[in-house]
């Protein structure tokens, strides 16, 4: 059973955790480019989680964190928001846990949050992220190309 709750500073340690003995392409592909540096910190991801407009959630399978992403980005008049930063344990992966967290994320983002609209950012090499976003309702919106082409990228939406 897949259990979903918002991040508390214990929760960190989680994710620096599934960090350890990766590269900065690793957390890029996960994090983008913008919001930690190499290698990933406890303070990085508190300073992330305590950011205005950042709702960092947690996936549990039992008592154990397994996943982690976020809502950011909200735009309360348009009612739009973009799911973020999304990473799961190496154990996790492979087995359903991130379209059912992806779902629960929606779920919160359109029934508790109010909003209407949905988007994310995958990079085009990341061909089972996109298969799970596309089953949890995602479509592509838009493509865009980047200075290097390994990190070329799609916009996806989910509308309510």
């Amino acid at each position: 059973m897949l259990t979903i709750r918002p991040a508390t500073k214990t929760d960190y340690e989680a994710i620096v955790g599934w960090n350890e003995n990766k590269d900065e392409a690793y957390l890029f592909q996960w994090a983008g480019m913008i919001s930690y540096q190499h290698p990933l910190t406890k303070e990085q991801v508190r300073r992330q989680a305590e950011k205005d407009g950042v709702s960092l959630f947690m996936a549990y399978a039992g008592e154990t964190p397994i996943g982690a992403g976020e809502i950011c980005d909200i735009n309360e008049e348009a009612k739009t928001g973009r799911i973020c930063r999304l990473i799961f344990s190496e154990e996790a992966k492979n087995k359903g846990y991130g379209e059912r967290f992806v779902k629960g994320l929606s779920r919160i983002a359109f029934e508790e949050m109010g909003l209407v609209s949905l988007s994310l950012r995958v990079y085009c090499f990341n061909v089972g992220a996109i298969r799970c976003y596309e089953k949890a309702g995602f479509r592509v919106t838009a493509y865009f190309e980047e200075e290097n082409s390994h990190w070329n990228n799609y916009s996806m939406e989910y509308r309510k």
